[in-house]
């Protein structure tokens, strides 16, 4: 009795593993038509306007806003926070690499270069057009290597000096995350969900930024427009 429970359960399990969807394969032909995809968006999106809400995630707080935001590429950028009731919480602009941040709530301007705050606060040499870059989805790759990944359909990693870079890619090819480490320590990560077809490209409608510690903004969008 005991042998035939025990070859019962080898036949449901060698069903059950023969059933299961085999894990996809990374192939040049995937790996081409993912960097088509995000050089078609890079070269096609030249304005976003959009509406949604901002939630920012943390510890010690955690808040959230209506937003609007207005996208001119390569170096502006608006953005318009209020209450769930319209009132207006304060604004941020970046012209160029230098931003203004109006804090109405606490009554207070803040202002500076991007890529000089990048470095001090968080030790990234990127300005405002890379990490513009890496909100729309449309991050430059060179230099890289592909990877076969357990929770993606395939990975490719990135190397600059100390340095590195990880765009991980669902089964639609769509880009699903972007981790940045630095000397072997995540820095911040990025995971994009929810695309649609907006104009001839897809965007994310849901961009989720942590960074090293686990602190998140979320940023869930219901409007999306393309160079209007």
């Amino acid at each position: 009795m005991v042998r035939y429970k025990i070859l019962v359960f080898i036949i449901l399990a060698a069903f059950i593993i023969s059933c299961a969807p085999s894990k996809k394969i990374v192939t040049d032909l995937s790996f081409e038509t993912a960097l088509r995809r995000i050089n078609f968006r890079d070269q096609y999106v030249k304005a976003i306007t959009a509406k949604g809400n901002v939630t920012i995630d943390a510890p010690d707080f955690s808040n959230s806003a209506k937003l609007q935001a207005i996208l001119k590429r390569p170096d502006t950028l608006k953005l318009k926070l209020e209450t769930i009731f319209g009132i207006g919480l304060g604004e941020v602009e970046v012209y160029g690499d230098s931003f203004k941040v109006v804090d109405r709530f606490n009554d207070r301007v803040l202002s500076g270069k991007v890529d000089e705050y990048l470095r001090r606060y968080l030790g990234l040499n990127l300005g405002f057009k890379e990490v513009v870059n890496v909100l729309i989805a449309t991050p430059k790759v060179e230099n890289t290597r592909i990877y076969n990944s357990e929770d993606y359909v395939f990975s490719i990693h990135e190397r600059r000096g100390s340095d590195e870079i990880i765009l991980s890619f669902n089964p639609e090819l769509e880009l699903e995350s972007y981790t940045f480490f630095k000397a072997g320590v995540k820095v911040f990560e990025v995971r994009y969900s929810k695309y649609v077809k907006v104009g001839e490209t897809t965007l994310p409608r849901v961009i989720k930024i942590y960074d090293g510690e686990g602190r998140g903004i979320y940023f869930n969008f219901s409007k999306i427009e393309i160079n209007g």
